[in-house]
């Protein structure tokens, strides 16, 4: 049932970047910012600086 449980975890990841790459798209074609959480509190940035989302400490526990 593990198998089972890491492909919906894939497959529901792999979705989160489809929305997160539309959203910045959406953002950079209507010139609005994106709230982005850094260092313990939200900033704004334009959609052109966001190149990747950084790593998170919860992520290597995916993996397994």
């Amino acid at each position: 049932m593990k198998k089972e449980h890491n492909r919906y975890s894939q497959l529901g990841l792999q979705a989160l970047k489809r929305a997160a790459s539309k959203a910045a798209n959406d953002a950079k074609k209507n010139n609005l910012k994106i709230p982005y959480w850094e260092n313990g509190r939200v900033i704004f940035v334009m959609p052109e600086k966001i190149t990747e989302q950084h790593r998170s400490q919860y992520s290597d526990k995916l993996s397994t």
